[in-house]
């Protein structure tokens, strides 16, 4: 292995210039436009998953794709946020940075599939179940092409990942839907999305390779420093995962595989929106990385930014689903699955803390405290486990909801302290357009609830919602007009 000179972040010039605003801005538009394309296949595909299984086997595909998510954790141990953190702040060695976390993502694999197939034999209810498991696990070693996105996000150019994920959607669409007309089932789901994932995380790998010749034999140093700072960041990202996922192992456990069922399509749901943190953060990350070294007052402002535009999609997507749940369960899952509607808008205000989640857990690590990641971790671990063990057995999967929101209250609440503290205390932080974010929400809130009582159904809730939204976000200067207008125009004007 070869030596690298600094085991430190180095304040040196980014990859690329910070970008301006509206690039910024585009950028994150890009991504969410399609996700958003991608969550509405997503939504199509999983009710397809959800006719060809039934409630019972859609409750087992949920149990093991929730187990391996949780297990699979160890193969990536947060090493991906470390990398960019690291690669912002130090370009001259970005390629040994990034051949650190492919190597050490590889020597990850091995113990996590024999985990794996012990957790699998434990839940598994029968040979199909424990077969399709095996199956899922052949994907673990090919994760690591997927990690490699990471090199787009350090140059906020994330339009080919972009396509790549809608190509895996794509295809993992046309699979599940020629096992649905062929009567499949889990071993033929399993075979397929094992196949798809493998294939596009290849194609991720490659197009890394062919803009950063990263080293299949990084430094000693590289390996180190990001096993050093990584190790705390991965025990508190195990304990985030267990908290979000250990829930739909309780309810399957404890109330049955209906109420997995039921509970693991609402929270599928909840799943899909997370494009709009990942969206967020994945443009402004890197930029929040490489201004903390250089320009304190210009980094403080892109995290408003990043407080702003969660805003505007977290609270918006809560207003829309507080109304519109059941029509959207009879609508993505069929009319079985109506019994887990009030769930819905319950997930809808956790996914709001869940938004601000992200951002306190970057912000955490860009400011050096993300050994107390692992405080956070815990707090949300015994709140949500505790809460759960006590109220799922009476009142099944809407107290796992419920529990849920109250977990990610506490984590938000316990993180944002801390970076709080860092910063100096509340003058450090600005809200910016939030409470014009919110003005525009409860508004939209209202107006729907109006149309639902007067009969209105799901396509008058989502045409008034789609326009009624956006009017109300201009009118109350949450969005500014002149800021669409460059956008639009795709010139560079104003920096971040």
């Amino acid at each position: 292995m070869t030596d690298m000179p600094a085991t430190e972040p180095l304040e040196a010039a980014p990859l690329t210039p910070p970008p301006s605003r509206e690039r910024a801005f585009r950028d994150v538009l890009v991504q969410v436009l399609t996700r958003v394309m991608n969550l509405a296949l997503g939504i199509v595909v999983t009710a397809l998953v959800v006719r060809t299984l039934g409630d019972t086997g859609y409750g087992q595909w949920m149990t093991i794709l929730t187990t391996f998510q949780l297990i699979g954790f160890f193969t990536s141990w947060g090493l991906e946020s470390v990398t960019v953190r690291e690669a912002a702040a130090d370009p001259a060695h970005a390629e040994d940075w990034v051949g650190a976390l492919v190597v050490t993502r590889l020597a990850l694999t091995l113990p996590v599939m024999v985990v794996g197939l012990g957790a699998l034999t434990l839940i598994s209810e029968g040979h199909t179940m424990l077969i399709a498991g095996i199956i899922l696990l052949i994907e673990f070693p090919f994760g690591v092409g997927s990690s490699l996105a990471v090199v787009h996000q350090l140059r906020v150019r994330n339009t080919l990942p972009m396509v790549i994920l809608t190509l895996n959607s794509v295809l993992w669409g046309l699979c599940v839907l020629v096992i649905y007309l062929t009567g499949g089932g889990l071993v033929a789901l399993a075979l397929s999305m094992t196949l798809v994932s493998t294939a596009t995380a290849m194609m991720q790998a490659f197009a890394a390779f062919k803009i950063l010749r990263f080293r299949l034999r990084p430094s000693r140093a590289a390996i180190v420093r990001l096993v050093k700072v990584g190790a705390p960041l991965g025990v508190a990202g195990l304990l985030v995962n267990a908290y979000a996922r250990v829930d739909q192992v309780i309810v399957f456990e404890q109330a049955g595989s209906q109420a997995a069922g039921y509970y693991g399509a609402v929270y599928r749901v909840l799943e899909q929106a997370h494009f709009i943190p990942v969206s967020v953060l994945t443009t402004l990350a890197p930029i929040i990385a490489t201004l903390y070294v250089s320009d304190r007052a210009r980094m403080l402002r892109i995290v408003t930014l990043a407080a702003e535009f969660l805003a505007i999609g977290a609270l918006g997507a809560l207003a829309f689903a507080s109304v519109a749940a059941e029509p959207l369960m009879r609508l993505f899952f069929g009319e079985e699955f109506v019994p887990a509607a009030p769930a819905l808008p319950v997930l809808g205000g956790a996914f709001v803390f869940i938004c601000y989640g992200y951002l306190t857990g970057n912000l955490m690590l860009v400011l050096g405290i993300a050994h107390r990641q692992i405080i956070v971790g815990l707090v949300g671990l015994v709140v949500n486990v505790a809460g759960n063990l006590l109220l799922v057995p009476k009142y099944g999967f809407m107290a796992a909801a419920w529990m849920t929101l109250a977990t990610e209250i506490a984590v938000v609440g316990t993180s944002g302290y801390f970076v709080i503290s860092k910063l100096g205390g509340l003058s450090e932080v600005s809200v910016g357009r939030l409470p014009r974010v919110i003005a525009a929400a409860a508004i939209l809130l209202g107006v729907l609830l109006g149309l639902d009582v007067a009969g209105g159904g799901l396509v008058v809730l989502a045409v008034a919602a789609g326009l009624l939204y956006p009017a109300l976000l201009l009118a109350l200067r949450a969005v500014e007009l002149h800021e669409l207008k460059v956008l639009l125009l795709k010139r560079d004007e104003q920096p971040v």
